[in-house]
């Protein structure tokens, strides 16, 4: 009788840590990966997937808990219904999803780990259980306070299919450690293995994700650097063209005296043919005075006046059609940096072309303060190798080439841009469609 009433016991309090960590594993998901559809949804489904992991458990624990096989083939089940579960929430089935659903199974173990612990040495399963509870409770809100904001903003982007290596190593040897070949109640000394591990994998995430978040960090602070050098660099050209203009308007103030003098002499002489002739040609100078203005943004339009004077100096023709407005719901330093790449990388490859085909259009255009057209045309009359990963041309110029590409790329994946690059008719022809964050 107490030996059926121990067993009872244990079947409640296996099924209890089932039960509460599907749920904290479908918490973990709802919050760290954007979701695809709504909370009210999204928790519909949670609800499914745990009520089947509860189930196949209870059937496993009720009629085969001793049987080995079947207690590998209802893990395998259960893990597998916890990462479909996550790649049907989340918004992108990429690595990111996969590594959040594989890492929620490795985060429940800490509270599961601690009931297991007071459960063999207090007896009291009640405790066990609520101790559960809280230490993964705990253990959540400690991870949405320190990572989760860098894991949605960030590290989402940068999670490969190697990251997820680690979340299943650590599950495999939690697994063997608790519950296989035998459970930690007959053996008892791995429950101190299992907590030096949870140690040492809580200790080994927050590392991986601190670095990636640096190295982030690092390559966000490269890219914004060469920005700000773009913006600088049409500063500094249209800075010279206003002090070139002072000093031409300067000289012409003093000259005005002069010609005024000339046109009463000849008005009063009735040479009005010559007047006029004089007339005319301070017009003419007047009009090639006038300043470059592209559009009423100061940071597109220095830049683009950086880019017409580079044009200028490897003689070509650089065609600018921008609408601009002075303000946008955007970063202009980024975009100058985008518009610098790409104007850059078009003059360069039509350096080969005969100076009557250097020929490069550029037009820019913000649609009603909601999305920004962006497109650079060019004669391209080689064959143009693509790459299949990124969709950009692959650069054959040697090492310290193809940054402008790179730069180009990083510009796409971080705003979700729509990117279009290919030659038609002998153009090379690249589009790119930002919509802007409401």
């Amino acid at each position: 009788m107490e030996e059926q009433m121990r067993g009872q016991t244990m079947d409640i309090f296996q099924l209890w840590i089932v039960l509460n960590s599907t749920v904290f594993m479908s918490l973990y998901i709802l919050l760290f990966i954007p979701l695809k559809y709504s909370y009210k949804k999204s928790i519909f489904i949670c609800i499914l997937s745990n009520s089947s992991m509860v189930l196949v458990e209870f059937f496993r624990i009720k009629f085969a808990f001793d049987v080995v096989w079947l207690k590998i083939i209802t893990t395998i089940i259960n893990i597998v219904i916890i990462q479909f579960t996550a790649l049907l929430l989340a918004k992108k089935k990429n690595s990111y999803a996969l590594f959040i659903g594989l890492s929620s199974s490795d985060f429940v173990f800490g509270g599961n780990i601690l009931a297991c612990f007071i459960f063999l040495f207090t007896k009291n399963v009640f405790f066990a259980m609520a101790c559960c509870t809280i230490g993964n409770m705990i253990v959540l809100l400690w991870l949405v306070c320190t990572i989760r904001e860098i894991c949605v903003s960030m590290i989402c982007k940068e999670v490969s299919l190697w990251t997820c290596l680690i979340p299943c190593l650590c599950y495999i040897t939690f697994y063997f450690i608790l519950y296989f070949p035998v459970s930690f109640e007959q053996n008892r000394e791995s429950i101190f293995a299992a907590i030096s591990l949870l140690i040492t994998m809580v200790a080994l995430y927050i590392l991986v994700i601190k670095y990636s978040y640096m190295k982030l960090e690092e390559k966000r602070l490269f890219w914004g650097n060469l920005a700000l050098n773009a913006y600088v660099r049409g500063i500094e050209v249209q800075s010279k063209a206003v002090e070139e203009a002072r000093k031409e308007f300067q000289i012409m103030r003093h000259d005005l005296r002069h010609k005024n003098n000339l046109l009463i002499e000849l008005l009063q002489s009735k040479k009005y043919k010559e007047a006029e002739k004089v007339l005319y040609e301070d017009i003419e100078t007047l009009k090639n005075q006038k300043l470059m203005t592209y559009c009423n943004n100061v940071i597109i339009n220095s830049i683009l006046c950086g880019m017409q004077k580079k044009a200028e100096e490897m003689n070509v023709t650089l065609t600018i059609l921008s609408f601009v407005p002075e303000h946008q719901n955007f970063n202009d330093y980024e975009l100058a940096m985008l518009i610098a790449n790409l104007t850059e990388n078009a003059m360069q490859a039509v350096m080969d072309l005969e100076e009557k085909e250097r020929v490069v259009t550029l037009k820019i255009k913000n649609r009603k303060e909601e999305q920004l057209l962006l497109e650079i045309t060019n004669p391209c009359y080689k064959k143009i190798v693509f790459s299949e990963k990124s969709g950009l041309p692959i650069s054959n110029q040697g090492e310290g080439h193809g940054y402008g590409m790179i730069s180009i790329q990083e510009f796409v994946k971080k705003y979700n841009a729509e990117f279009d690059c290919y030659v038609e008719n002998q153009k090379f022809i690249v589009r790119i469609l930002i919509h802007f964050k409401k």
